[in-house]
């Protein structure tokens, strides 16, 4: 998941940095112009100011698919909660797309079987579409390109010669531009990146995919972006990746600062970069903020309706998934309080929040 830190802001650049984190790599957004902001989003949502159209958020009417993020191969809230507790949950808000971790050894094998196999089983039963994250553990920026291509060839090979028949679609790695970055660029251009470290992230995204479709010839692949990255899936592209889905990353301050940097609407910029592609946006929520709960859940509740809509407005839009399924505690304030259910009692008691209670089917 992308990060801002917001303590400054830059006027059309960012740099990043970065930790791993959960589902993602966080990056921390520092300004070139100074200007004091909260390090969070509570300055997108002072109160409620941009009101949501309806009580309730739904996609009938639109081709536009809805899931969300989670974490059930690792993380105790979903680790403590059966997986079909979990899919039944997704379903309830209208949902039948799940994005989940997955962390495969060189030989393909998920380090975590025994959790896997309940959430399939789930997943098939509910008719839930499972997106696995596969993370890019075998990637070496300090080795060739040939090398890196043959890592991620093995990599792709192995887990899809293992899980092909549970997965149609396989999303290739997690904010990856954040250790490609040059100081001070925010990634819209091809000249922002370090050229070198992106040859060998293309070269090993280029063997997974190559290594996927090996064993999985009708399988789809994307890779992932976010902010105003979108050159990375450029790059990748004229590398000779041929991933199939643009998948993006969005979220609220991203929302609120993008048309200061020329982009009023990233549904239409990415529809506008890459027209033989369909467009996911994968992960999507407003940020922390330090605003009464209360607030919070109706700041939620109004981004996540009004994005919803302009994504049903963008027929290139295919999928939408939000970030993420539960409130994770034992994490940081700001990853602790992304989820879309919150726990009276960890992690035995839970409660919708209003966004979640406001999902309807129809």
């Amino acid at each position: 998941m992308l990060k801002f830190n917001l303590t400054k802001l830059w006027a059309i650049s960012v740099t990043a940095g970065c930790v791993l984190a959960s589902c993602s790599i966080k990056d921390n957004v520092q300004p070139a112009q100074m200007a004091s902001i909260p390090q969070n989003d509570s300055a997108a949502f002072a109160t409620t100011a941009t009101t949501a159209t309806s009580s309730k958020i739904s996609v009938a009417g639109s081709t536009l698919q809805l899931g969300i993020n989670g974490h059930p191969l690792g993380d105790p809230p979903y680790v403590q909660t059966p997986a079909t507790q979990q899919i039944s949950l997704l379903k309830g808000m209208g949902m039948n797309w799940y994005r989940v971790d997955c962390m495969p050894q060189s030989n393909g094998t998920i380090t975590v079987p025994y959790l896997l196999g309940p959430l399939l089983d789930a997943a098939a039963a509910g008719n839930v579409n499972i997106l696995p994250m596969l993370y890019t553990k075998t990637m070496d920026l300090n080795k060739s390109e040939s090398e890196n291509y043959q890592a991620g060839k093995t990599l792709g090979t192995n887990f899809a010669a293992k899980y092909a028949k549970y997965f149609d679609y396989y999303d290739l790695g997690n904010d990856l531009t954040l250790a490609l970055l040059l100081p001070n660029k925010s990634g819209k251009s091809v000249n922002d990146y370090d050229r070198t470290k992106v040859n060998r992230t293309a070269a090993y995204l280029k063997g997974m995919d190559e290594g996927i479709k090996s064993q999985d010839p009708t399988a789809k692949t994307m890779i992932s972006a976010g902010w105003l990255q979108y050159a990375f899936l450029r790059l990748c592209d004229s590398y000779g990746v041929k991933f199939n889905v643009v998948a993006y990353h969005w979220y609220s301050e991203m929302e609120r600062l993008a048309p200061e940097n020329g982009v009023p609407d990233i549904t239409i910029k990415l529809a506008q970069l890459f027209p033989n592609r369909p467009i996911w946006i994968t992960e999507a929520n407003i940020r922390y903020s330090t605003l009464e709960q209360s607030v919070k859940e109706q700041n939620q509740n109004t981004f996540v309706a009004n994005f919803i809509k302009k994504c049903k407005a963008n027929p290139r839009v295919k999928v939408l998934m939000l970030y993420e399924l539960f409130d994770e505690p034992l994490k940081s304030k700001q990853e602790g309080s992304y989820g879309f259910i919150k726990w009276n009692i960890p992690y035995t008691s839970w409660t919708k929040k209003l966004a979640a209670s406001n999902m309807t089917l129809n």
